[in-house]
């Protein structure tokens, strides 16, 4: 399997994971599916998609310093690549 699938993979399981109330997993598998996209060329939504999961399962862990982090780069990419709900959602939960 390579890098682009098994990120896609990681990120999918991590979502369902999340969805599931298993938010350590979610975290994992987040944060790995982040590692292999941000050296993938050309898959900033994909890599925005992935912060953003990584940061709904820091907040539902309490880490909110890091969650910020993981927010405020998936708004950036989000605003780059023009997605206006990535930008809303993002904001909405910095402001929180």
């Amino acid at each position: 399997m390579d890098d682009l699938q098994r990120a896609y993979d990681l990120r999918h399981r991590s979502d369902r994971a999340r969805l599931e109330g298993r938010f350590v997993e979610a975290l994992g598998e987040a944060t790995e599916a982040v590692a292999l996209y941000a050296d993938l060329p050309d898959r900033a939504l994909d890599l925005a998609n992935a912060l953003r999961l990584k940061a709904l399962a820091l907040d539902a862990l309490d880490q909110p310093g890091q969650a910020i982090v993981n927010w405020s780069e998936a708004r950036r990419l989000y605003a780059d690549l023009g997605i206006a709900e990535g930008v809303t959602e993002c904001d909405a939960r910095l402001a929180m």
